[in-house]
């Protein structure tokens, strides 16, 4: 853990940030969540789904523009200008850009995005370059980007490709059984890598251009010929670097070197023909199987790339690229941006939930029909044919993170989307069972670690020690599928509605046998995984014991553990302590760098989303009386207060998270999850 960070006191006591004022009636946030309900009806889509935009930060669209520079399509004016106008909107006081708008500058995203502004025109002596320029030149500079930084410069003869920490397409042709094989990887890791492997591999350079001259002049003002890049070959500047490179690793990469140095021509010329060739099936297939969508924008640019390298008029590039559109957000107030994700299932499943919950008031029940409607639409019906050819798991029965055009279905997401149906059906609010339910509960089984733990995409395929091996440097826990509390949790709930359904359904014995085993097996991966030194769990793709505590006290109460459970009184005292005086909880992502809780600086207010998640927990531990009752009390008076004449609560730093350092902001969990706090605690007074 190399990241100098200054971090917050992890205690919780704070300052009050602003009276939340006297405690309202159950009338008044009758009408609140009335409010909260108009406005996540207005976000509804023709589709009947409900979606956020997900934000993350600028290497996404800088690499666009690099992209489109390197196959030569032209950016259109207007778009051209919204980018600029993106990039210049999330550019910190230093002169850097970061990881996330609450992170310090990085040196990968600063160099990305300062190539793309020159790439679209913008004048070296603009201010905003020339402090751009300065801050590279102060932390580091290019010979010290992270590799996949090196690996988009030396496509642009910025950075030398012999430099560049190898990436071998040729683990593509190991056997199945290698312990080392790709296919072990977790997916994202996996396509990022196929599409790095094959650029690097064919060593793809773009025509020689004035304007990238120019670049180089100005990034490498002693002269590139002499910048030290041998010198920093396994080094990673200070700002950007999380996860060093182990010395296995680096043994890995200066021996692969070497090979690469010593094979005889032809012998190498013709196993790295038959590694892109192998490569080159599997990028086909995932753009086939997804309509050119991808499991990601970032894979999904990787590819384009391998297509023009393999050939720069192959046919299907322009679908290729056409294909991206999928992820990007464009308007003329922020500019034109590429989102991290799309969030459509997993948005519109706990809306549902959560509107399930509430007061039966006008409008409600039609737009939870709505979202059933296509939600229900959106499963997976079948599997890829060939999937397994391609290292994919079946996809039968499941539900995807993003829409039914996104053929990635997610272990979690599947849970979640179970759940809100049945949760509707049996408030009779227009859904039907689930007509694949026995599919998707199959679908979830499929994703069950053996330390009885979920995974997200798939179960866990590599061995622990391919933890050491992570060659992304500015990301963590990426190299396999882990066990993770909230995937755990919700696959918990989804299984323990499902058995129940499918029981009365009449379904094989055998089957809720299997669930039985699958939900006690995961009971007592949450309960191992509790933080025995404070009563809390551990988030990954949230902030973060909040967000853990949130999804692990729901699984446990669905699976029938009483709210007197050791377990569950460690939690709610956990919650207790960690309550701020304004009556809200606040987390900062810090904690995801060092592992441990750490509170907001003391004059920030606390979150709205995170008290949601903390008030949803409490108020599934039965709090009715003592400190609990006036906790979330306290709780709902914050959320009602910070909310807005039109039903919405205003934009605050984000909660949620991947791969420990990439923060990202899921924009709908500010209307969804207050909004469920405020329909579960209504909903107390009917109990």
């Amino acid at each position: 853990m190399n990241r100098s960070h200054a971090a917050a006191s992890p205690t919780a006591s704070t300052t009050p940030a602003g009276a939340a004022g006297q405690a309202l009636d159950d009338a008044e946030l009758t009408v609140r969540y009335a409010r909260a309900v108009a406005r996540l009806a207005a976000q509804q889509k023709p589709t009947g789904a409900v979606a956020g935009e997900v934000i993350w930060n600028t290497m996404l669209v800088a690499q666009y523009v690099i992209l489109c520079h390197i196959v030569g399509h032209r950016i259109p004016p207007a778009r051209a200008a919204r980018v600029e106008r993106y990039l210049e909107q999330n550019v910190r006081a230093d002169g850097g850009w970061g990881m996330h708008p609450q992170s310090e500058s990085y040196l990968f995203h600063t160099v990305l995005a300062y190539v793309a502004l020159r790439l679209l025109g913008r004048a070296a002596d603009d201010p905003l370059l020339v402090a751009a320029r300065r801050w590279i030149h102060g932390h580091g500079g290019v010979p010290q980007l992270p590799t996949w930084g090196r690996v988009w410069l030396a496509m642009l003869e910025l950075y030398p490709w012999d430099q560049v920490q190898p990436i071998a397409p040729e683990l593509w042709l190991q056997p199945d059984a290698s312990p080392t094989h790709p296919r072990r990887f977790y997916c994202h890791l996996r396509l990022i890598y196929l599409g790095l492997s094959y650029v690097y591999g064919k060593q793809l350079t773009a025509d020689p251009s004035a304007r990238v001259d120019a670049i180089r002049e100005e990034l490498f003002p002693g002269g590139y010929e002499l910048a030290p890049f041998a010198a920093h070959r396994h080094e990673v500047a200070a700002t950007d670097l999380f996860e060093p490179t182990s010395v296995s690793l680096r043994a890995l990469f200066d021996g692969l070197r070497w090979i690469e140095g010593v094979a005889p021509a032809a012998a190498a010329t013709s196993l790295r023909r038959r590694a892109l060739a192998r490569a080159m099936e599997h990028i086909k297939f995932e753009f086939a199987s997804t309509d050119y969508v991808c499991l990601s924008p970032v894979n999904g640019m990787l590819f384009c790339l391998a297509l023009f390298a393999d050939d720069p008029y192959h046919p299907e590039l322009p679908a290729a690229l056409h294909g991206l559109e999928y992820w990007v957000w464009e308007d003329d107030e922020q500019g034109m941006r590429i989102a991290g994700a799309r969030s459509d299932i997993w948005d519109t499943s706990f809306a549902i939930q959560a509107l399930c919950e509430g007061p039966r008031i006008e409008r409600v029940d039609a737009v939870v029909a709505r979202m059933c409607d296509w939600l229900a639409r959106a499963q997976q019906r079948g599997d890829l044919e060939s999937g397994a050819a391609h290292y994919r798991a079946p996809a039968r029965g499941g539900w995807g993170f993003a829409d039914e055009r996104h053929p990635w279905p997610v272990s979690d997401c599947t849970a979640e989307a179970i759940e809100a149906l049945l949760l509707a059906r049996a408030r009779g609010m227009g859904a039907d069972i689930p007509p694949e339910l026995e599919a998707a509960a199959r679908f979830i089984l499929a994703r069950q670690n053996d330390d009885g733990g979920f995974g997200s995409y798939e179960r866990r395929r590599g061995a622990t020690l391919l933890r050491r091996l992570n060659p992304a440097e500015i990301y963590g826990s990426c190299m396999i599928e882990e066990s993770y509390t909230e995937c755990t949790a919700s696959c918990v709930r989804g299984l323990v509605t499902a058995r129940d359904a499918l029981a009365r359904q009449g379904a094989p014995r055998s089957l809720l046998r299997s669930l039985d085993r699958a939900i006690k097996r995961g009971v007592r991966r949450l309960l191992a995984a509790q933080d025995r030194s404070r009563g809390a769990w551990a988030g990954f793709w949230g902030v973060h014991y909040t967000y853990g505590t949130f999804f692990a006290v729901a699984a446990l109460r669905a699976a029938g553990l009483p709210s007197s459970h050791r377990a569950l009184l460690r939690a709610r005292d956990w919650l207790l302590e960690h309550q701020r005086d304004d009556g809200g909880w606040g987390e900062s992502y810090e904690g995801l760098l060092h592992d441990r809780p750490i509170a907001l600086p003391r004059e920030q207010p606390s979150l709205v989303v995170q008290t949601s998640w903390a008030a949803l927990a409490l108020l599934e531990l039965d709090a009715d009386v003592g400190p609990s009752a006036r906790a979330v009390e306290r709780a709902i008076n914050f959320i009602a207060a910070r909310q807005r004449q039109d039903g919405s609560w205003p934009r605050e730093p984000a909660s949620g998270v991947f791969f420990n350092t990439a923060v990202l902001d899921y924009d709908l969990y500010r209307q969804v999850f207050p909004t469920w706090a405020l329909a579960r605690y209504l909903a107390r007074a009917t109990r």
